[in-house]
């Protein structure tokens, strides 16, 4: 075993047996290629449900935000949106407050004002509200700050480009995201909410705590199905790997099919908050984002680790997950387990250092 996939598996292995996460999986490629793939601990806490394995199926949080950004930014292709629409244009109710300014470029961006989750987040949670309830929130809510002066972290942002898509569409956005994204690129193990086909494979995730005392059961049966735009795909590492190969490949998938068209990969992938001229210097150098994609800049990598090179693309999940390619040496690293990303982050950066300087040149 190369010294890179010994750390690896070491670092998990050593996670696991401290009860950080009761199990992880990890695929690592290049060019499609698989070079490492690794599966270890079991499904549950407490040594039970049995063994995880390449094929379990984990929430991957977060990571869903760029799965649902590319799938938004389809309708660029087409013609039915501009990153620079108000989304008040395709959501007027959205104006309410001043947010009349906000656009989809911000959205996209992180740069949108908005609060990252909405302002009845808990409420809604607590009393298993639909996704239209959350919609009203977020264009009810007053902004932070001006539109495109800031970077701030934002779900609402997130939710509010699946409110636009589904809108201009008519359709719901986990649908727009498997006919569009997942299943011309052969991804048959991720879906936008739950499947029933899951149950046998799935890794239960790590209570997280909210802002006060309470304390999120993702594996309920309703968040599982909510299938949250900023947060509710459900995958194996196989299916995260495929995704960003597709990228990689300028928008074809494996066998050749057409996912996205090559000038929507460079928009995806663009480091869109460098070239926004209300960003304040120490905004721009903070963190780099292309259209729901965090772009990492050199020194910057966060729990992404400090080596994995500039111009490298992914995101990561609260549940303890991380995801990125780097165009330069085609490599692609995933790592899924049901840690958190607050409590396993270090264990999580050291893995993909691990990678990135074995494998990055």
């Amino acid at each position: 075993m190369p010294v890179y996939q010994d750390h690896v598996a070491r670092i998990l292995t050593a996670r696991i047996a401290a009860g950080g996460m009761s199990g992880a999986t990890v695929r690592i490629e290049r060019e499609g290629m698989p070079l490492f793939e690794w599966a270890g601990g079991t499904r549950e806490f407490g040594g039970r449900g049995g063994p995880v394995t390449p094929a379990s199926v984990f929430l991957i949080a977060s990571i869903t935000k760029p799965m649902v950004t590319s799938t938004v930014a389809k309708l660029i292709e087409s013609g039915h949106i501009d990153l620079d629409d108000p989304v008040a244009k395709h959501v007027p109710e959205f104006a309410a407050n001043g947010k009349q300014g906000v656009t989809l470029r911000h959205c996209f961006t992180h740069t949108s004002g908005l609060t990252d989750m909405v302002p009845a987040d808990t409420d809604l949670r607590k009393t298993h509200a639909p996704m239209s309830a959350y919609v009203a929130s977020a264009c009810q809510s007053r902004l932070l700050f001006e539109p495109g002066t800031d970077t701030r972290y934002q779900s609402a942002g997130i939710l509010m480009l699946s409110e636009t898509a589904e809108r201009v569409t008519g359709r719901r956005v986990r649908d727009l995201l498997h006919d569009w994204v997942l299943a011309p690129s052969g991804i048959t193990s991720a879906h936008l909410g739950w499947r029933e086909e899951f149950a046998t494979r799935n890794v239960a995730a790590k209570a997280v705590h909210g802002p006060g005392s309470e304390t999120w059961d993702h594996n309920s049966h309703y968040w599982r199905d909510f299938g949250a735009p900023w947060g509710g795909v459900h995958s194996d590492s196989v299916g995260i790997a495929r995704f960003l190969g597709v990228l990689l490949n300028g928008g074809l998938s494996a066998k050749g099919s057409r996912v996205f068209g090559p000038g929507t990969v460079r928009l995806l992938l663009a480091d869109q908050s460098a070239a926004m001229p209300g960003l304040p210097t120490e905004a721009r150098l903070r963190e780099g984002w292309g259209l729901g994609w965090r772009i990492i800049r050199q020194g910057t990598g966060a729990w992404f680790g400090s080596a994995v090179p500039a111009g490298a693309f992914g995101h990561g999940g609260a549940t303890g997950t991380i995801a990125w390619a780097d165009p330069k040496s085609r490599i692609s690293f995933v790592l899924l387990s049901n840690g958190t990303l607050d409590g396993e982050g270090a264990a999580i950066a050291a893995c993909s250092n691990a990678a990135a300087t074995a494998l990055c040149a």
